[in-house]
């Protein structure tokens, strides 16, 4: 199918606490963006990226083939043009595309950064399919004619969208040839996207630069008014309610907020709100832990209340009945006979005296979540404890490191594909499957759904996926949570999927 350039906006993590600018006169540009992060960046290549700072911040200095505009519609961004089958995609560059440093971008170098990705980043098998690794998939680049081109011999229908993740973000030779140097963000050179880094404390904050000459931002269905700020400062601030004080009294022009304070602010502000993460529970399934057991699993559903853990987040989140919800994915489930009931007493027999481990981020109102998930385990008997960290410490060391029992997942992903990694295929380091998850039906229904174009064949697997894993209670839905953007006068950006990107900041009219 050809799809030619058109209107893009790219979505990707709402990360931030807050922002504030620097609106002093000058050509247009120069002004500072100043950005806080809930937590500091573990690493800056992009294939590495696992939580939602270095996603976040990975927008800004690279940028992919393509984009997810609302409704997970792909959109142009490196590329301007591509052509898909179920086995192969061919991309058109935009022409002029540059290197951070300067140098020509050619389709060699972005056919080698997709290599590098697909065989080192731990979600890749989710792009081009499981059964499409080794030399079962080619990527190649035509430098005369500006192309670069997939090839699978296994059929996988989500290429494409996935090739706008913030993962696949395209890398330059420099930073493919210092891997090291890349994670640590000192390779000059390494970057394709709108900024480039140019002061680094690690733990405290950073300094980016607008690329000079930069034209490769997409157009965006709204359209593109103002200008993209000359310079991105971003420090490490925890606090919300530090973020609310600071844009109430004027130091911040623009904050994203996923606990209280945000309400204080929706006078005097422009205001939006959109459900940005899903929550949901998974279990740790390795021998010897109590996840392993199906019977404990169901217990642990049944001592949640999805309603009263969306109350503790505010309330305006929708209840979940999958690991996604139906705002952007019109395959999730929606069945509630699928879903585990609430059931205190059935609970207790199961989990009084048991010693439970959770884990969770406190990047997500502050924890709030995780420790209704504590208490409701406590409140059926259990011996709960609480592991409530920064988000760089949970998606990094104690996600992976798997000493733990539940995980409250706090997940961006919109679509059923990108979410799933967590719950099947490789374990960590070679994959995100953390719990060690193996479900055969919901196996089953992913392959059959990744292969097909019909869409309500397509929706079909998805289902039977779905109900497989709600049958054995490998998940446990909880509820979205809402995120609302605050934004002073001439201070804006794009949130598709109520995502924000940070290459889309734009100031003035």
């Amino acid at each position: 199918m050809k799809r030619p350039l058109f209107a893009a906006c790219v979505a990707a993590v709402a990360t931030l606490a807050a922002c504030t600018t620097s609106q002093t006169a000058g050509p247009a540009g120069e002004a500072t963006v100043r950005l806080a992060l809930t937590s500091d960046v573990g690493s800056f290549d992009p294939a590495r990226a696992a939580g939602s700072s270095e996603y976040a911040v990975d927008r800004l200095l690279y940028s992919t083939l393509v984009g997810l505009d609302d409704k997970n519609v792909v959109v142009p961004r490196l590329a301007t043009a591509w052509d898909v089958t179920a086995t192969q995609a061919t991309f058109t560059l935009k022409k002029g595309l540059t290197c951070s440093d300067g140098a020509p971008l050619t389709a060699g170098q972005v056919a080698a950064s997709l290599e590098y990705f697909r065989k080192t980043a731990p979600g890749a098998a989710y792009t081009f399919g499981p059964a499409n690794a080794g030399d079962k998939t080619t990527i190649t680049g035509d430098d005369a004619a500006g192309t670069v081109s997939v090839r699978m011999a296994t059929p996988w229908s989500e290429l494409l969208p996935s090739l706008g993740l913030v993962n696949s973000g395209i890398i330059c030779k420099p930073g493919l040839d210092d891997p090291t140097g890349l994670a640590t963000g000192s390779v000059a050179g390494a970057g394709t996207g709108p900024y480039v880094m140019t002061e680094s404390e690690r733990g405290s904050r950073y300094r980016l630069s607008l690329r000079e000459g930069f034209d490769a931002f997409p157009a965006f269905a709204a359209g593109r008014p103002g200008r993209s700020p000359a310079t991105i400062e971003l420090s490490i601030v925890k606090s919300e309610s530090a973020a609310a004080n600071l844009l109430q009294t004027g130091q911040l022009d623009f904050a994203g907020f996923t606990g209280p304070d945000g309400a204080r602010l929706e006078q005097g502000f422009d205001t939006a709100t959109a459900p940005m993460v899903r929550n949901f529970l998974f279990f740790n399934q390795r021998t010897g832990k109590p996840g392993a057991d199906a019977e404990f699993r169901k217990a642990v559903a049944q001592a949640m209340d999805a309603a009263a853990y969306d109350k503790v987040l505010g309330g305006s989140g929708t209840l979940l009945r999958s690991y996604v919800d139906n705002t952007a994915n019109v395959c999730a489930n929606t069945d509630d006979a699928l879903l585990t009931r609430h059931d205190l007493a059935a609970a207790s027999r199961v989990l009084t005296g048991k010693k439970i481990t959770v884990t969770g981020t406190n990047a997500i109102a502050d924890g709030a979540g995780n420790t209704y998930v504590a208490e409701a385990l406590r409140a059926a008997g259990a011996d709960v404890k609480l592991v409530n960290v920064d988000n760089n410490t949970w998606a990094s060391s104690v996600l992976p490191g798997g000493d733990w029992d539940i995980n409250v997942m706090a997940s961006l992903s919109t679509t059923l594909l990108t979410a799933s990694n967590l719950l099947t295929g490789a374990e960590p380091p070679h994959g995100r499957n953390y719990g060690a998850t193996h479900n055969d039906a919901f196996d089953q229904g992913l392959r059959a759904a990744v292969v097909t174009t019909d869409q309500a064949a397509k929706c079909a697997a998805w289902q039977q996926g779905q109900a497989g894993l709600l049958s054995a209670v490998d998940i446990v839905p909880l509820s979205t949570l809402n995120v609302r953007y605050v934004f002073s006068a001439g201070v804006r950006a794009h949130i598709p999927n109520g995502q924000i990107d940070l290459s889309t900041l734009r100031i003035g009219s």
